[in-house]
């Protein structure tokens, strides 16, 4: 906050209720989106397809089962679930309204300040000796980076900094949408402003 005060700005404190529901808003409407658009990656037209197959069951099954990770089969089955009679409207139709609440909650405060400074995650980064394997804590560690995708907002993400273990920290600059030349403007003073130590690699 001191870099940007002593740069000329104005700093002041503003909140976003809606922020809470971000996170369970995006992975709703992300997995109905990617398990829509995934189911055309069958091995007939698109992409990958299985070699060895005897069937087109066979052809089907194989092809998505080697072609897609662990990660996106996930989010496939998630959005499947969402998306399925009598669970569309508790949730896909439910994150539609969250959605244009987090964008009109955007507009409003952009009508107030130039551009919102945030952390990029709620943790420094994961250590490479121990990455984390569980995804709901994946998951957890987008939760203020994920209300730009949803928030029709554009951001960049620049570094702040160490941890005192070492590990690098993250600081998210957010502008209203069409707007990069604010990040690049105030991620630059940032960036002049803090010396990041050379990091192991």
């Amino acid at each position: 906050m001191r870099i940007l005060q002593d740069a000329g700005c104005t700093v002041v404190p503003v909140t976003l209720p809606s922020m809470d529901y971000a996170l369970p808003c995006y992975y709703v409407l992300a997995c109905a989106e990617a398990a829509s658009n995934l189911q055309r990656y069958d091995g007939v037209k698109y992409g990958f397809r299985a070699d060895n197959v005897r069937t087109l069951e066979d052809m089907y099954t194989q092809t998505r089962g080697q072609g897609f990770g662990a990660e996106v089969k996930r989010r496939i089955m998630i959005g499947c679930f969402v998306l399925s009679h009598g669970y569309y409207d508790a949730y896909y139709t439910k994150a539609q309204k969250v959605r244009s609440m987090i964008r009109q909650e955007f507009q409003d405060i952009f009508h107030h300040v130039d551009v919102l400074l945030t952390p990029t995650t709620p943790t420094p980064a994961f250590s490479l000796d121990s990455p984390s394997k569980d995804p709901v804590a994946m998951y957890w560690n987008d939760i203020l980076t994920v209300p730009v995708n949803i928030g029709n907002a554009c951001a960049i993400s620049v570094p702040a900094g160490v941890s005192p273990q070492g590990l690098p920290m993250g600081l998210q600059i957010i502008a209203p949408a069409m707007h990069e030349q604010r990040l690049f403007q105030y991620g630059h003073i940032i960036e002049q402003s803090i010396t990041m130590p050379p990091l192991p690699f």
